[in-house]
């Protein structure tokens, strides 16, 4: 199910942008969940640093225990051969994004490694989060429960943050740091930058593929409706509510929360049109902001 209330463009009508990236979560959706999984593999083994297999595509949405609980959907959750992976697509990486995901990938856990009586402790779980609009010059960092001797509390679990637009630097600069992560590199990259990738690695398969599918889904230009995404979230939460046997009053604070993610997505659209030159006019007619709020984004 879609998570209405983070980043991504969803609209009514098609809108002919230059290039869409899988910065944008809907396209990296739809991206990892072709080619039977073949760039979703290759990001995977770069990151964790073993071969990994998807064999599963979970749920994002995860289950709520009280009907003062937000709900958690993630942006992608898989079983590996080897491990459980929640992947994070971040527009903005700020104190509250943090907290989010790490609610995500920390409530999967409490439910996951229940097993029975017992616990299951040889899964590894990991929590990738693709960064975008951070500084720094660090492009990888990897977060663990542990002590200040980093003594392990847990060894299962890791929380792993790409300075996606660094690995970029990295890449113009011509510096070999950014080879291990060369088919994460790739997803932040525009049609013209691509083809330059393409053309430096001949021979790359997964690289030569990605082009191929990213040249497709941009010829057939996406179509997102608003109202129609809203609706079936709303009735998949509100199914969901009725069968964890809350009263029908989370029903208003399920529709509050979408009606703010649709606010905060239309932000998110004037801000990329906005970098993309469009007019203010334009900019009004998708995002149906004032100009007024979008004046106030430049």
């Amino acid at each position: 199910m879609l998570n209405a209330a983070k980043g991504g463009i969803r609209m009514h009508q098609k809108v002919n942008i230059k290039w869409l990236s899988c910065k944008y979560d809907r396209v990296f959706k739809s991206v990892m969940l072709s080619n039977n999984y073949m760039f979703l593999n290759a990001l995977l083994t770069e990151v964790i640093g073993t071969k990994e297999e998807v064999i599963n595509n979970l749920s994002t949405e995860q289950k709520i225990t009280n009907k003062k609980e937000r709900i958690k959907v993630m942006d992608m959750l898989f079983e590996t051969t080897n491990a459980y992976v929640n992947i994070e697509v971040n527009s903005k990486v700020d104190k509250e994004t943090k907290i989010r995901n790490f609610s995500y990938i920390t409530t999967f856990y409490n439910h996951s490694t229940k097993r029975g009586t017992n616990y299951d402790k040889h899964k590894k779980y990991y929590q990738i989060n693709l960064n975008y609009g951070s500084n720094g010059t660090i492009k990888r960092y990897n977060h663990f429960m542990q002590d200040n001797q980093e003594n392990k509390y847990i060894d299962n679990l890791q929380i792993v943050e790409i300075n996606m637009d660094y690995l970029k630097k990295l890449w113009y600069a011509k510096d070999e740091r950014v080879n291990e992560y060369i088919h994460v590199l790739m997803l932040c990259l525009e049609k013209e930058e691509l083809e330059i990738l393409k053309n430096e690695r001949k021979g790359d398969e997964i690289i030569m593929a990605y082009e191929k599918t990213m040249n497709k889904i941009n010829d057939d230009t996406f179509t997102w409706d608003y109202d129609r995404d809203n609706e079936m979230l709303i009735n998949g939460m509100k199914a969901r509510a009725k069968e964890e046997g809350f009263n029908q009053g989370i029903s208003q604070g399920i529709s509050q929360g979408i009606n703010q993610g649709k606010k905060e997505q239309q932000i998110e659209m004037a801000k990329t049109l906005i970098n993309k030159k469009m007019s203010l006019d334009f900019i009004q007619e998708v995002t149906k902001l004032s100009k007024m709020q979008i004046e106030k984004l430049i």
